[in-house]
Order: C-alpha cells, then sequence, then structure tokens
C-alpha cells in the first residue's frame, strides 16, 4: 500500500466495494468516492466458506473499519435472500449487514455497476470497434461474456445515472448463417438451450469449439477456452479459428440486439476478461459487420461506437459510483 492510501486508509471511516463473480471476489476500500486501487485484493470462492468471512478477513488485513458497503454480484438481486449464477456463496443482505456491523449493505448486479462505471470511463480505458463518437447524454450498453453473460443499461437521469440490470445473458439467440443453423442444431441435440450465456461465455467458446469439430467430421481435443483462443489468434488450428470467429459474429449479433433495445447512442461496451484478450481479431472478424446488419436500422447502427473496456476493475468502480450517491 503506497502512503497516500495508507493515511486515506487511517484519517477516517471508509465504505466497501466488492465484484463477486463467478470465479473470483474483488473487495477494495473507498474514501470520499474514491477508489483506493492498492487495496485492491482479489480471492477465490474456495479461499473462504462465506463471503462474510472472505470481507472479514480482508479487513483484518487492510486493518480497515467501515460503516456501509456495496457489493456487485453475478446473478439476480430480487429480494433479501442473494444466490450468485454460477458461485456456491450464497448470503441474506440484512443478516450479512447486521453480522459486519454495518449501517448500510448494497447489493447490485455486477453488470448493474459496469453499467455505473461507462460514465466515468476515460479514453485509456478503452479500445473502440468503429462506429462515430459517443453521445454522452444517450443511453449506453453494457454486455459481457466471461464466466457466463452479462448485460446492462445505463442512463442519465437529472444529474445522476440510472443502471438498469437485466438477465440478457438468458435470451434466445438466433442463427443467421447455415453453419451457425448448424451448430444450433448440434446444440439441441446435446438438449442445450441456444442462449447468449450458453455461447457467449467461456463455456460457451468450448460449446462452440466442439460444436464445430463435429460438424467439421474432426476429433475434438479438450481444450479450454483460453486455449482456444490461443490457437484462434495463433491462426494454428482450423477449427479454433472457425470457432473463435463465429464467437465474434454472434457477439456482434447480441450487441446489435443490446443496443437496439435502448437506442444506445452513448455507445456498447464489452466487459468481462475474455474479449479483451484478443482486440486485434475481434477487429479483423465479422464482429463489426453484424452489428451493423439490418435492413432497416443500419443508419441508426452504423454511428454507434462499440468500446472493449481495458479497465481492469469497472465493477468495482461502478459500485463506488453507487455509494457515492446513496
Amino acid at each position: 500500500m503506497n502512503r497516500d492510501d495508507n493515511a486515506a486508509m487511517n484519517s477516517k471511516l471508509m465504505t466497501l466495494v466488492g465484484d463477486i463473480g463467478g470465479t473470483n471476489c474483488r473487495l477494495a476500500l473507498v474514501r470520499d468516492g474514491e477508489l483506493l486501487r492498492s487495496s485492491i485484493t482479489t480471492y477465490t470462492e474456495a479461499t473462504y466458506p462465506s463471503l462474510t468471512d472472505a470481507i472479514r478477513a480482508y479487513l483484518q488485513q487492510q486493518d480497515a473499519r467501515i460503516n456501509a458497503a456495496c457489493l456487485a454480484i453475478a446473478g439476480p438481486v430480487t429480494g433479501d435472500e442473494i444466490k450468485l449464477t454460477n458461485n456456491a456463496w450464497h448470503f441474506s443482505i440484512a443478516q450479512t449487514r447486521d453480522e459486519l456491523g454495518l449501517d448500510a449493505l448494497e447489493i447490485i448486479n455486477d453488470f448493474e455497476a459496469i453499467a455505473l462505471a461507462l460514465p466515468h470511463l476515460r479514453s485509456e480505458h478503452v479500445e473502440q470497434i468503429g462506429g462515430g463518437p459517443s453521445q454522452p447524454l444517450k443511453p449506453r450498453v453494457a454486455i459481457g461474456p466471461g464466466t457466463g453473460y452479462g448485460a446492462a443499461q445505463v442512463a442519465r437521469c437529472g444529474k445522476h445515472f440510472l443502471a438498469l440490470p437485466s438477465e440478457g445473458g438468458h435470451v434466445t439467440i438466433a442463427p443467421s448463417t447455415e453453419r451457425e443453423l448448424a451448430l444450433c442444431q448440434w446444440l439441441l441435440k446435446q438438449s442445450l438451450q441456444i442462449t447468449r450465456e450458453q455461447l457467449l461465455s467461456g463455456p460457451g467458446l468450448e460449446r462452440i469449439y466442439r460444436g464445430i469439430c463435429s460438424i467439421d467430421n474432426k476429433v475434438a481435443e479438450n481444450l479450454p477456452a483460453a486455449e482456444i483462443q490461443v490457437r484462434a489468434t495463433a491462426g494454428s488450428d482450423l477449427q479454433c479459428v472457425a470457432t473463435l470467429n463465429m464467437f465474434c459474429d454472434w457477439l456482434g449479433t447480441a450487441a446489435r440486439d443490446q443496443a437496439l433495445d435502448i437506442l444506445a447512442q452513448g455507445g456498447v461496451y464489452i466487459a468481462g476478461g475474455i474479449v479483451k484478450r484478443f482486440i486485434p481479431f475481434l477487429r479483423a472478424s465479422g464482429f463489426r459487420q453484424r452489428f451493423e446488419n439490418s435492413d432497416t436500422m443500419r443508419a441508426l447502427l452504423e454511428p454507434i461506437p462499440v468500446y472493449v473496456i481495458t479497465e481492469e476493475h469497472p465493477g468495482l468502480m461502478g459500485a463506488a459510483a453507487r455509494l457515492s450517491v446513496l
């Protein structure tokens, strides 16, 4: 921890933010609305048996006291009982607040947090994939392939920004080519739903690969998503190249549909740990062509910018933004 952050931590009571996904739990401290980046710590679900245990250990390690927290979680927030979609942790908001001795505990969807971060991202936090300049007063969309698939929108409401969470990962996705149709038929034979989450995620990349190998009468290797991406970007495996191209095309379709849902003239932002690893491949793929592919809405879609978020912790930024208006 650097001297400035250490002084900030000792000067007053702080707040806590967290980004809890299907794989990792990231925690950080906030003072006066400012994320203390040197305090960011990452845990895996297996490190502690519960979220409360993880937070208590973190606060002890940081020698910090908090009176409020905002945690972004990978799953729907519909009541007091929280169950993460791809994580074994589950908890009661009220019980967790009381166990930690907090005045306030805010739980929001992880992509709601990312959406809240969008107005605070600067040019060095993103890479643009086509389109024109963002219209900052217009709605924006965040989507993201990761362990699952997330989506949310954000729009200006007076002086503040209002995030609209969704479960966009569970929306059905349709084929646009004969090869995609064949892949969908293969998925149906595996008794799998044809949704964004089933296709546009780490596990989804692996499903597309196995399906393409089956369609091409090739023996599929037991490849994790990261290796498929590495082989595809290196051009060393034809089935992996085809897999990542189909992934990019379908991502373009999903981005287009999400943009049309809210007329996202402020831009579409791709978050998550997957896509930022192959931005040059995405640029060269059919992603942007698929995004603009509409007989009736092309003139509206062409100027809409798409960005890949390269900032490491947009969820924590958004949680901090949420705390600042509570």
